[in-house]
């Protein structure tokens, strides 16, 4: 189906209208530097003035959710682009913590920073991970889906890493019983030199 640059525009602006979170980090002065930071609640994102010697150049970027995390009924989406030539360090405080549903109401977390859109020349490093939950509370693995899926394509859309991973409450067995003593899963990627 062929788009129109009108309909590409709208579609755009609907993903964008829709997002609770939109930064843009672009080169002014030869520095990496935020142009555009939009978040709207339950997102916040912090953006310290300085991090590190100042001859690093790199923004770094804090994301926050009120009421420390992320409960029943939120649904958080972001749309992070960084520009050719710039640095940007994505994190959290600490580590994001999901509550529990009521009802029907499910939270969520998007992040469009999960699909990366490389050059030749980019570095990336990427760490992604989820923990099994509050021990101490008697949590583990106690939710009913989690998704994340990390895409790296190279100039244009050439697929250079697809990697989904899925933990879905099953009717046979639940997450916990297969994930045995397992407490983390984590995946690291470097790329670029």
């Amino acid at each position: 189906m062929l788009h129109t640059d009108r309909e590409r525009e709208r579609e755009m602006e609907s993903k964008i209208e829709a997002a609770t979170g939109k930064l843009v980090v672009k080169k002014v002065g030869g520095k990496s530097t935020v142009t555009r930071c939009f978040s709207k609640y339950p997102l916040k994102f912090i953006i310290p003035n300085k991090v590190g010697s100042s001859e690093t150049d790199a923004v770094w970027v804090y994301t926050l959710t009120y009421g420390g995390g992320i409960v029943s009924g939120d649904s958080i989406s972001c749309e992070i682009t960084v520009a050719d030539a710039c640095t940007a360090v994505l994190t959290t405080q600490a580590s994001t913590k999901v509550y529990k549903s009521l009802g029907s109401k499910s939270s969520e977390q998007i992040l469009e920073k999960q699909i990366f859109r490389v050059v030749l020349d980019s570095s990336l490093v990427i760490v992604d991970w989820i923990t099994s939950g509050r021990h101490e509370s008697g949590e583990k693995w106690d939710f009913e889906l989690y998704r994340s899926t990390n895409h790296i394509f190279l100039e244009g859309d050439q697929p250079l890493f697809l990697d989904s991973v899925l933990l879905e409450q099953g009717s046979i067995t639940n997450i916990a019983e297969r994930m045995q003593d397992y407490q983390v899963i984590a995946m690291v990627i470097l790329l670029g030199g």
